[in-house]
């Protein structure tokens, strides 16, 4: 009976320590994203409009993002919260208000730049082929 129930209790365990370890692989932060960024476009998601942003990315995979966006004179700000890791090469953005997953491809250029280019974006924009480059902020 005692080696029936550490059996048991070894393959939970074994089941346990997989499941952290491929969650952990999964949800890769690279620390060189972590920090405070800033950015801008124009005309790339919606012909006409300029956007600039601040995003924070922490180093536990969550993100603080705030927009300005300047259309026809009118100017609108907006947050979005959510998480960010990389995977595969490739960056991730889950959006809290919505659930939907942006992914972009990335490049570190230097300590201070990173060019995203979109590989598959969660809503409909002008530009297929959207790209931007973070700069960090000094701190």
């Amino acid at each position: 009976m005692k080696t029936k129930l550490s059996v048991i209790m070894m393959m939970f365990f074994s089941v346990i320590a997989f499941a952290q370890q491929s969650n952990s692989k999964k949800n890769q932060i690279d620390q060189k994203l972590v920090g405070s960024w800033s950015g801008e476009e124009d005309d790339q998601q919606i012909a006409g409009m300029h956007k600039s942003w601040i995003m924070h990315r922490s180093d536990d995979g969550k993100f603080l993002l705030l927009f300005v966006a300047v259309q026809d004179g009118k100017t609108t700000t907006f947050t979005e919260k959510g998480q960010w890791w990389v995977e595969n090469g490739k960056f991730y953005e889950l959006h809290k208000g919505d659930g939907k997953t942006d992914v972009y491809d990335y490049k570190v250029l230097d300590e201070d730049h990173v060019k995203f280019k979109a590989s598959q974006m969660s809503f409909e924009q002008n530009n297929e082929n959207y790209e931007f480059v973070d700069t960090r902020i000094e701190e």
